[in-house]
């Protein structure tokens, strides 16, 4: 794909209301570390720089969206909750639902394993719009694009609601031709009144505790430690 700015951007812009006075900024966003390495003969580099300075935009409008809206949250609670706004998984749900992976410029390997749908890649790439709009229009600009796009998901997770099956993949990964484990969910604790209760749950795995992590439901707490014990399972 030659790395020009076309209808298909300009449709972009309409779906984000925002238009670029620099269209390099936003074709920069679009791309793909192998397509700048194919082609740095021509001077082309890559949106990684831009990712770097979309992640702590995120981070920080996020953050600042949830501090006002929950004034009675501390530290560790606000964190959590951030933390299921800004993953891969929210982001590139979003950047399907802008089709961004149409737009973007990668290299002949990326394209031929079907880079255009990567998690990581989809997600890499908002954070990079969001620095990109930064850059070109302030930082009122990018707030607005950003609150524009994720405020729903900031909402259902305020509310508890934002949550990934990481349980199911948890329980998946037990069970294998190779191996099988017993995984066992323990509420170890409730606290709390009923509209603002805290619950605690514990992973056991063939037995033994490995996590536990809190939530606002006994689903939420359950994702959380399963999603913790996955992170486990890894190392």
């Amino acid at each position: 794909m030659e790395r020009k700015y076309l209808a298909e951007h300009e449709s972009l812009e309409k779906k984000i209301s925002y238009s670029f006075k620099d269209k390099e900024f936003l074709l920069l966003a679009l791309t793909h570390s192998t397509y700048a390495y194919e082609h740095r003969k021509n001077g082309i580099v890559s949106n990684q720089r831009l990712e770097f300075l979309g992640d702590a935009i995120l981070d920080f409008i996020v953050g600042e969206e949830m501090y006002k809206q929950r004034s009675d949250w501390d530290e560790g609670k606000l964190s959590k909750t951030r933390a299921l706004v800004v993953c891969e998984k929210t982001l590139a749900k979003e950047a399907e639902k802008l089709q961004i992976g149409s737009l973007l410029f990668l290299g002949r390997g990326e394209e031929g394993t079907g880079g255009r749908e990567k998690i990581s890649t989809l997600a890499d790439t908002m954070e990079s719009l969001f620095a990109a709009i930064y850059l070109d229009g302030g930082f009122e600009e990018a707030k607005k694009v950003v609150l524009s796009c994720l405020s729903p998901y900031i909402s259902q997770a305020l509310n508890g609601e934002l949550i990934f099956d990481y349980k199911s993949r948890l329980l998946e990964k037990a069970q294998t031709k190779h191996e099988s484990h017993q995984v066992l969910f323990d509420v170890v604790k409730e606290e709390g009144p009923v509209h603002d209760r805290t619950f605690e749950v514990a992973v056991l795995i063939d037995g033994q505790e490995i996590v536990r992590a809190e939530g606002r439901s006994k689903k939420q707490a359950e994702q959380e430690a399963s999603r913790l014990a996955l992170e486990i399972w890894k190392q």
